[in-house]
């Protein structure tokens, strides 16, 4: 994630009250959260070494979970990708659920020798579940508290947001990998995402590229 929190909640003009985050690989954004004062987040990867290096940092209103998330639940098969010099220099962060593609000649030092098989659910079945759980602060563990969502999923983006159709229901603002190429074997580009999500009553503001087929885009609430 590139965008500054401070400035994403100011854009948003709304207070974040909490967030979940799908594909955080080591925790890279927890901080960020805690700067901004948010203590309850949810945090998804399912790469369980990667898990495992992610669920110490964990803190109290926190929670990490080792599973994936799409628009179904199923065993889905992960394109796991390697990186020169193991996971301090990006190893795991560019797996996939879909096939590599683009991606093999714009980032040509990243492989990906093997797949694995997790676990997957939706966001909606995985708070349905939750809801008789009681939060950090003594409430209800729902959906209705968290109102900002951070997908990074390497082109598995749109299935995520089809699995949480109740979830977009209340959402104020999301953070996206968009892509304008096939960096992923038949991932959606951001045209797909800007349709989607406008149903939701939900536009993209501000998109940073940082190459010629991906980036990171803001959306937010009318």
């Amino acid at each position: 994630m590139i965008f500054d929190m401070t400035d994403v909640q100011s854009r948003m003009n709304k207070k974040i009250k909490g967030v979940v985050h799908v594909g955080a690989y080591v925790g890279e954004e927890i901080q960020r959260y805690r700067n901004l004062g948010l203590m309850n987040t949810i945090f998804f990867e399912p790469q369980k070494d990667i898990y495992d290096i992610l669920s110490p940092k964990i803190g109290y209103g926190e929670s990490a979970h080792n599973i994936a998330l799409g628009s179904a639940e199923s065993k889905i098969d992960m394109h796991v990708s390697r990186t020169n010099g193991g996971i301090r220099c990006g190893s795991g962060a560019s797996s996939s659920m879909l096939a590599p593609k683009v991606h093999l000649s714009e980032h040509p030092h990243v492989t990906f020798p093997h797949k694995i098989t997790v676990d997957m659910t939706t966001l909606d079945l995985f708070f349905g579940r939750c809801s008789e759980v009681v939060g950090f602060d003594g409430s209800a563990y729902s959906a209705a508290s968290y109102n900002f969502l951070n997908v990074d999923v390497q082109g598995y983006e749109l299935e995520v947001l089809k699995g949480a159709d109740e979830f977009l229901q209340h959402t104020d603002g999301m953070i996206l990998e968009v892509n304008r190429d096939e960096v992923y074997e038949g991932c959606p580009l951001i045209k797909d995402i800007d349709e989607f999500l406008q149903r939701y009553g939900m536009s993209r503001i501000m998109t940073t590229w940082q190459s010629t087929s991906w980036g990171d885009a803001l959306y937010v609430r009318n």
